[in-house]
This record gives C-alpha cells, sequence and structure tokens, in this order.
C-alpha cells in the first residue's frame, strides 16, 4: 500500500512539474506579448504626437492669415472713418450755405415785390440743398451703422483668434474639435465684414477693396482646404486613440493573466 501511495504522490508531483513548466512557457509568451504591444503603443503615441505637431502647425499658419486679414479690415474701417469725415463735413458746409440762401431769399421778399410764380420757382431751387443735404445725413448716418458693424465683427474676429493663441499646446480631440470651431466662427466672422463692407461700398459708390471677390474666392477655398485637412487629423487621431485604448486594455488583460500564472506557480511550488 505504502508503495502504491509513493507512486501516486510521484506521479502527482512529475504532473505538478509538467504543469509549473507549461505554466512559465506561457508567462515567458505573455511577457514577449506584453513588450510587443509595449512597443506598439510607444510607436502610436509617437505617431499621435507627430500628428498634433502637424495640426498646430496648420492652426499656426491658419491664424497668422486671420490675423493679416484683421490689420486688412482695421485699414478699411480706418478709411471709412476718414470718409464719413468728409461726408460730414459736406453736410455741415451745405447746412451752412442753405441757411445763408434763406437768409438771403427772406431778405429778397421783404425788398421784392416779385408775382406768386416767381415766388414758388425761387422756394423751389431752395428747397434743393435741402434734399440734398438730408441724402447727404442719411448716407452718413448709414455708412456709420455700418461702420460700427464691421467693428463689431472685427472685435469677434480678434477674440476668436486671440483664444486660440492662448489655448494650451497638448491637445485632445475634443481640443481638435474646439479649435476647428473657433476657425469656423473666425471665418463667418470675416464673412460677415466682407459682407459688410460690401454694403458701405455700395452706400459710398466706391470700391474699397479692389481684389474683394478674388480674396473671397481664395479664402473659401484655403477654408475649405482647412477644414477637410482637419477633418481627416481628427479622423486619424479618435482611430490612434482608439487603438492606444484597445492597448492599454489588451496590456492590463496580460499583467493580470501573468500575475495569475505566477500566483498559481507559487502555489505549486
Amino acid at each position: 500500500d505504502s508503495s502504491e501511495l509513493s507512486e501516486f504522490h510521484l506521479a502527482a508531483l512529475a504532473s505538478l512539474k509538467g504543469d509549473i513548466v507549461d505554466l512559465n512557457k506561457r508567462l515567458q509568451q505573455t511577457e514577449r506579448e506584453r513588450d510587443l504591444l509595449g512597443k506598439k503603443l510607444a510607436k502610436a503615441q509617437c505617431e499621435q504626437s507627430h500628428l498634433m505637431r502637424e495640426h498646430e502647425d496648420v492652426q499656426e499658419r491658419t491664424t497668422l492669415r486671420y490675423e493679416e486679414r484683421i490689420t486688412e479690415l482695421h485699414s478699411i474701417i480706418a478709411e471709412l472713418n476718414k470718409k464719413i469725415d468728409r461726408l460730414q463735413g459736406t453736410t455741415i458746409r451745405e447746412e451752412d450755405e442753405y441757411s445763408e440762401l434763406r437768409s438771403e431769399l427772406s431778405q429778397s421778399q421783404h425788398e421784392v415785390n416779385d408775382d406768386s410764380h416767381s415766388m414758388d420757382q425761387d422756394q423751389t431751387s431752395a428747397s434743393l440743398p435741402e434734399n440734398q443735404s438730408t441724402m447727404v445725413t442719411a448716407d452718413i448716418d448709414t455708412c456709420s451703422d455700418l461702420n460700427s458693424e464691421l467693428q463689431r465683427v472685427l472685435t469677434g474676429l480678434e477674440n476668436v483668434v486671440c483664444g486660440r493663441k492662448k489655448s494650451s499646446c497638448n491637445l485632445s480631440v475634443a481640443d481638435v474639435d474646439r479649435h476647428i470651431e473657433q476657425l469656423t466662427t473666425a471665418s463667418e466672422h470675416c464673412d460677415l465684414a466682407i459682407k459688410t463692407v460690401e454694403e458701405i461700398e455700395g452706400v459710398l459708390g466706391r470700391d474699397l477693396y479692389p481684389n474683394l471677390a478674388e480674396e473671397r474666392s481664395q479664402w473659401e477655398k484655403e477654408l475649405a482646404g482647412l477644414r477637410e485637412e482637419n477633418e481627416s487629423l481628427t479622423a486619424m487621431l479618435c482611430s490612434k486613440e482608439e487603438e492606444l485604448n484597445r492597448t492599454k486594455a489588451t496590456m492590463n488583460a496580460i499583467r493580470e493573466e501573468r500575475d495569475r500564472l505566477r500566483r498559481r506557480v507559487r502555489f505549486l511550488d
């Protein structure tokens, strides 16, 4: 009986040793897989960092272009203010001339007794400067309103660009989406500013921005290209983040399996 029991123990021990050898092989394989996944993770993180640097370069170039456009719009506003000042000066002179004319007509009415038909003609001719003055005043009011709107839009554009420059360089996918939204808002501000300039040109009857149509077309093409590039970058970043998350989950599972195998080996030893 004791010999049979001893043989049984030897067989059990041999089986346990076989299990230990098998578990050690599995542990080594798991560690190799972990090392491989670690390299993949480092590569994915490097690629993600490269993509983010590319995205930041694109955003920086776009911001510089918007700053150049802000400078151009400031110049337009300055020119509009000069034009409005000239219109106001013209209006004041015409009002003074009209007042002098009315004064002279009033004196003439006391000194000369013309017939009613002549007086009607005089009154009609005297009313023309008043109508013209009223039209100029209306033009000034319209230009002032449009100029104020242009300045409001320009302020909005500057706020967007300043907000972009002050943002952190450590970008996530959410940051990329927010920057795309900021650039879209800036573009909308620029479009509104351009439209306002066109309205002012219509009121003043003067071309303040000769290459506006051509440059606007170019800006729209640039914006479309930037949006397409941003969408591509965002898709790639999302894909890389998903891959990183899957790799991290796999590594966690491998660590748990490794720890379980080690505990089992210690238990069998």
